[in-house]
């Protein structure tokens, strides 16, 4: 049981390692865009937020990358949507905490590169050790 439950936890945190390194990275790009050489970051340049916000007044539709989610836009700066919003722009009120977002992305990236290859190093000695 005991090993079992160890290979569940090593493919499990394998494969969500992967997705995290991904979000991390991705959302490291996002607040600091000259990584990739841009100038502003994606969010500020046009978000789905911003996007969802946007009425047509010719058609009075809401112009969307994506699902607008319940409720239509994210016009309240004071809800919990913006202030999610807003944490994501590394925003807490007027503080800027885009370096505490940076941080932690660093962070979470090393961790999950680091896991990734822990993880493959154990699953080659698992299959060496059956052959």
């Amino acid at each position: 049981m005991f090993k079992k439950c160890r290979q569940l936890h090593l493919w499990i945190g394998l494969f969500t390692s992967i997705l995290i390194l991904i979000e991390a990275a991705t959302g490291l790009i996002m607040l600091e865009p000259w990584l990739i050489g841009l100038n502003q970051p994606a969010i500020e340049q046009g978000s789905h937020w911003e996007k969802a916000n946007m009425v047509n007044s010719s058609k009075e539709s809401v112009l969307v990358e994506g699902p607008v989610p319940q409720g239509g836009g994210f016009s309240n700066n004071n809800s919990l949507m913006g202030f999610i919003r807003n944490l994501h722009q590394g925003r807490i009120g007027s503080t800027n905490i885009a370096v505490f977002l940076d941080i932690a992305a660093i962070g979470l990236i090393m961790l999950s590169i680091t896991g990734i290859i822990l993880s493959v190093k154990i699953l080659k000695a698992q299959f060496f050790a059956k052959n």
